[in-house]
């Protein structure tokens, strides 16, 4: 049954109104209230909440229109009828714009009365049902976001093309920017509160305090931050740490809590953005110092050991760093699993040796553990992880100078060494080719070993050392030079990629000339 009220400063419209209503459709509908003016028209509405308003057009104060629009705003599914002495177009017109169903004439009739009624219980009808199909659309909405966020981070971690999925990801998740860049966040236990703790803390700041998404707890330590972001805009990034480090101070002085920004990237390329996120991580490993032992899931074995069978340098190199990040997280825990990892570089030895073309002596010397068994049994962890990088590196480079690169991959490299002091994306790059971003990733992964943004930073880096072998260059003009205008920027990455800032290798290089190339 319907719920009416009814609107006039003419009482005995009121009166014969109601006497109809009650004597020939009182089965359907039921008057609620009665008002003479549209400011009480506006608080009965609010009061009462009718399902259809008849509502006389001219009246002192608030017009029937204006008492429309604001009852209207107070939401719910409500149909309007108008009530006029005149049959006006303007009126009219202005009365369909605020979704008035109909309207009827004085004096009334009660066959054109049984009409406008009928006509607003359907619009009333129609609306309630729109608005039912609009909550369980956001319920779905709702309940399909989280599993296309997972979804998402999965593909960004691992390197799985989304590049079709991307309107929906974008709508679903509401992200608006083209460009973002992937924080990693360590999160460590302690005697007060457990990881999960912690991360429920960071999961409802992130949620309720930014703009940006966090990722499901990995690993049961680690979890990815997506921060949307403009074209470079390292100032927004850096302002969002800092943000995150304020709110989470303690937990960052107590080393509870690490964060590891990766680079800027269009949405569709963020792989590349959580390996720079993650090479941060592989070169501060005292930072991540845990008490656990050391487990990877076998699972990234038969990975590793299908990537080397198949010659996929990319995936070999990926599931090699997520093994020594396992590693580096967790610590010297054993001789057990040193000797699992030692196996693991053996097998990657094994498969590539062939089409490496490695000589008997080279698959000698990468078969040589005794440093690696000495730098395990010492502790020396950042010394450990450097030669094992230094390995895996190794046999890479010799496959690759043994694989044919296509020419849009050299294309690529040729721009990137042309171009490389100037600001360069994997988008920027990919126009000029004429391919798909997700397409130019994948083949830096796949014929290079290296995702698009690591190329770019290693190369820039490596020239980066040989300019500050030159006195006659600041640390600026070096930074200007390889492509990085904030020189502050430039300071902090060279650090995590080489261990030192631009000045500290400079003294190094002073005191030990020879030693530029060990570095």
């Amino acid at each position: 049954m319907k719920r009416i009220l009814i609107v006039d400063d003419e009482q005995p419209i009121i009166s014969g109104l109601s006497l109809v209503i009650k004597r020939y459709f009182a089965d359907e509908y039921t008057i609620v209230g009665s008002a003479a003016s549209g400011r009480e028209a506006i608080e009965k509405a609010r009061d009462l909440v009718p399902d259809i308003v008849l509502m006389d057009v001219q009246m002192p104060g608030i017009s029937g229109l204006e008492a429309i629009k604001s009852i209207s705003s107070l939401g719910g599914s409500k149909a309007f009828v108008l009530i006029t002495a005149y049959e006006r177009f303007d009126i009219a017109r202005e009365a369909l714009s605020l979704g008035v169903c109909d309207y009827i004439l004085k004096p009334v009739s009660r066959e054109r009365l049984e009409i406008a009624l009928h006509s607003a219980s359907q619009y009333v009808d129609r609306s309630r049902e729109l608005e039912k199909l609009k909550l369980q659309l956001a319920e779905q909405d709702h309940q399909a976001a989280p599993l296309i966020k997972d979804a998402f981070f999965y593909r960004i971690k691992n390197g799985v093309s989304y590049q079709r999925e991307l309107s929906i990801i974008r709508k679903t998740l509401n992200l608006q920017s083209e460009d973002a860049a992937i924080v990693i966040a360590f999160i460590r236990a302690s005697d007060d509160e457990p990881v999960a703790g912690l991360y429920k803390r960071l999961s409802e700041y992130v949620q309720y305090k930014t703009e940006a998404l966090i990722g499901s707890l990995e690993e049961g330590q680690y979890a990815p931050i997506l921060v949307s972001l403009k074209k470079q805009d390292t100032e927004r990034l850096q302002k969002v740490l800092q943000n995150l480090e304020s709110a989470f101070a303690p937990e960052i002085n107590l080393g509870r809590l690490s964060l590891f920004p990766g680079e800027i990237l269009p949405l569709e390329s963020l792989h590349d953005s959580w390996d720079t996120a993650l090479n941060q991580i592989l070169l501060q490993p005292k930072a991540l110092h845990t008490n656990e032992s050391l487990i990877w899931p076998p699972a990234l074995e038969r990975e590793l050991a299908s990537a080397a069978r198949d010659a996929n340098l990319g995936q070999i190199q990926r599931i090699y760093e997520t093994i020594l990040e396992q590693l580096m997280v967790r610590g010297f825990h054993g001789s057990e699993d040193l000797y699992r990892f030692l196996g693991i570089i053996s097998l990657i030895v094994g498969q590539l040796a062939e089409s490496a073309s490695l000589s008997d002596q080279e698959i000698k010397q990468l078969l040589d553990y005794r440093e690696l068994i000495s730098l395990w049994e010492h502790n020396l962890l950042s010394s450990f992880l450097e030669r094992a990088r230094e390995k895996l590196s190794r046999i890479l480079e010799r496959a690759r100078e043994k694989r044919k690169i296509s020419p849009t991959a050299k294309r690529a490299l040729q721009y990137m060494e042309n171009h490389f002091a100037e600001p360069i994306s994997l988008e920027q790059v990919a126009e000029i080719l004429g391919i798909a971003p997700a397409s130019l990733s994948r083949l830096f992964s796949e014929e290079l070993g290296t995702g698009f943004a690591r190329t770019l930073i290693e190369y820039r880096l490596k020239r980066a050392k040989e300019l500050l072998r030159q006195d006659n260059l600041s640390i600026k003009d070096v930074s200007n030079a390889c492509g990085y205008q904030d020189p502050n920027y430039f300071t902090r990455l060279f650090k995590n990629w080489i261990g030192m800032t631009p000045t500290e290798y400079v003294e190094f290089l002073r005191q030990n000339p020879e030693g530029a190339d060990r570095l």
